[in-house]
């Protein structure tokens, strides 16, 4: 985290000195909420699921620059949870009960939280009209607590996968998943920007996880878990200043 945070600054602080007398350093401060989940890939393992998305704050820092009147780049580092609970409906979902290793299927109730500290890099178009922009990038994000749990309400148990064993009706045990957790994060983040004063922009954002959520020797699923989150972001300008004299 503190390499990919100084290989941030690092470029910012190169496109500085590559812009020209008019272009400027922006300092901005941000608070947002972010809403989405883990999600099943390829998306032909997607459950049927009713899910119930939490609305959590997020509060960030960011530092960019101009490099002519129609881009930019900018870098953060942003403090943010994402949450959701869902009844889903499971088929032959692994899980060690004990030493014992069984297969669950039926209905169940996810819940899903991470806490995470990520760090975006993008670049950012600029429309004529000085107020709609566009943005794409990456980010890294270091997740500070991970929970993944699934409680089993109605369906069966077997030994290997397709089988029966016993009926489950609300008193088996809630699977935790959260130790196979992994603790990093990287992705593809795109958004849209609405300069609404001066210094005040409205913002949405689409994330989207290139790893697994969970560990490479987890032995719990046999596809990937990714990221997909969005977010509404407000942000407010703190300083904006030109990296040399010239004219505003």
């Amino acid at each position: 985290m503190k390499k990919l945070a100084s290989a941030a600054l690092a470029l910012l602080a190169s496109l500085s000195l590559a812009a020209s007398d008019t272009n400027r350093l922006v300092f901005r401060v941000q608070l947002g909420t972010d809403t989405g989940a883990a999600t099943p890939f390829p998306f032909k393992h997607l459950p049927t699921f009713n899910a119930y998305p939490h609305l959590n704050l997020s509060l960030g820092g960011m530092a960019g620059t101009t490099i002519n009147r129609s881009w930019g780049a900018f870098a953060g580092l942003v403090y943010k949870t994402v949450s959701m609970d869902a009844d889903a409906r499971v088929k032959n979902q692994k899980f060690q009960d004990g030493t014992h290793v069984q297969y669950f299927t039926g209905s169940a109730h996810a819940r899903q939280r991470f806490i995470l500290l990520e760090l975006p890099l993008y670049a950012v178009y600029r429309f004529a009209n000085e107020h709609d922009y566009l943005l794409c990038g990456i980010y890294h994000a270091w997740t500070m607590h991970g929970l993944f749990r699934v409680e089993p309400r109605e369906g069966f148990v077997g030994d290997l996968p397709d089988t029966f064993a016993a009926v489950v009706n609300g008193d088996m045990q809630e699977m935790r998943f959260d130790e196979a957790l992994d603790t990093r994060d990287v992705g593809l983040t795109v958004g849209y920007e609405r300069r609404l004063l001066p210094r005040v922009h409205l913002g949405l954002r689409l994330s989207w996880g290139f790893k697994d959520i969970f560990k490479k020797d987890n032995s719990y699923f046999d596809y990937s878990m990714i990221h997909l989150r969005g977010s509404v972001v407000l942000a407010y300008d703190l300083a904006r200043c030109l990296p040399r004299a010239g004219k505003r």
